[in-house]
């Protein structure tokens, strides 16, 4: 078991932000020690590292709560997860063309500089 420092450390998030999604029901209840401190398994080191994935990705918490709702409902709603997972997928592939699409102006800008253009 791992104590909440320990996992902020290796997923590489806040405490806060561990607690937050234990909050908003993104994450279950840690178990507790002897002392009262949180305590973590793989299990839950593995699905915080998912969380943030899915948050960089843009996902919203709502959408995440989702997933982990159906998740915990068990295989009667891989169809809707899969589902909710392409969908992201392609936004995540629809923002990727558009940071493409702003790079090329920006490529586009720094050529007229070297080329002495002042606009």
């Amino acid at each position: 078991m791992l104590s909440i420092g320990e996992v902020a450390k290796k997923v590489e998030v806040s405490i806060g932000a561990i607690r937050f999604y234990e909050r908003k029901g993104l994450l279950k209840p840690a178990a507790r020690s002897e002392q009262n401190n949180r305590l973590y398994s793989e299990d839950d080191l593995n699905w915080l590292v998912f969380i943030k994935c899915l948050r960089e990705t843009g996902m919203s918490v709502e959408d995440i709560k989702k997933y982990y709702d159906q998740v915990n409902e068990g295989t009667s709603t891989l169809k809707q997860r899969t589902q909710l997972i392409e969908d992201q997928k392609q936004k995540l592939l629809n923002d990727i063309e558009e940071k493409k699409a702003q790079l090329v102006h920006l490529d586009n800008k720094l050529e007229r500089y070297y080329r002495g253009e002042n606009y």
